[in-house]
């Protein structure tokens, strides 16, 4: 095989395994050692290639990963800078079978109109429902307990408003839930709304998510004005 193609095959190798692109673009991977590592995956791909050509294609793909990383951070920095949060306590989610919220469409979108917070999300054979906790009550009349799957109470709602380039910004709702993950912050749901992005946390963890996010706008926004 010529070596540009086992450099698209090591390309495509490294840009399906997120954490060995993200140790590529830290400077942290011992390129020798990763190229014995690929050299066994191409092996069983029935490819044979020297360590130092998959070594000399880690290092352009390294370069590669650099440049557009540059760009995307600054996407990134830009998005995130200009959001801002707001949040929705007390809220249950409720998930029903798809046939009885289909039934009663006229009686939901009246408590749609009326309610304080109202989501709804259609899954293959499932609704789900992210509703005040004033208006579960009436939910759950409406569609029935007999149809419910699974209900969550105390949830609580981080809601992220970002300006409209967020939807051709690559990476931000990564950049969100791989933050809160890092903080030990379960998401229960995530929803996404063209520029406004809907995290459901339990109540007890709602204010550290917010705080957790809101240092990281802010850490985005000290960076645009460097």
């Amino acid at each position: 095989m010529a070596r540009v193609s086992i450099a698209s095959v090591v390309r495509g190798l490294i840009l399906s395994k997120p954490f060995l692109r993200g140790c590529l673009a830290e400077g942290i991977v011992n390129y020798s050692s990763l190229a014995r590592l690929l050299s066994e995956e191409l092996k069983v791909r029935g490819i044979t290639a020297s360590h130092g050509a998959i070594k000399m294609s880690l290092i352009r793909v390294r370069n590669e990963i650099l440049e557009s990383e540059k760009e995307l951070k600054v996407k990134l920095k830009l998005v995130l800078g200009s959001t801002v949060l707001q949040i929705q306590s007390d809220l249950i989610v409720v998930t029903v079978r798809k046939h009885r919220v289909i039934l009663k469409l006229v009686e939901l979108v009246k408590l749609m109109e009326s309610s304080r917070f109202f989501q709804i999300l259609q899954g293959v054979n499932t609704f789900t429902f992210i509703v005040s906790k004033e208006d579960s009550v009436k939910l759950l009349e409406i569609v029935g307990r007999e149809d419910i799957i699974e209900v969550l109470n105390d949830q609580t709602a981080v809601i992220l408003v970002s300006p409209k380039e967020i939807v051709e910004t690559p990476g931000v709702v990564a950049l969100i839930a791989s933050t809160l993950y890092e903080n030990d912050i379960n998401i229960t749901q995530i929803v996404s709304c063209y520029n406004d992005t809907i995290i459901l946390v339990e109540s007890a963890k709602a204010w550290e998510a917010y705080r957790v996010l809101e240092t990281l706008i802010k850490s985005m926004r000290s960076q645009l004005q460097i």
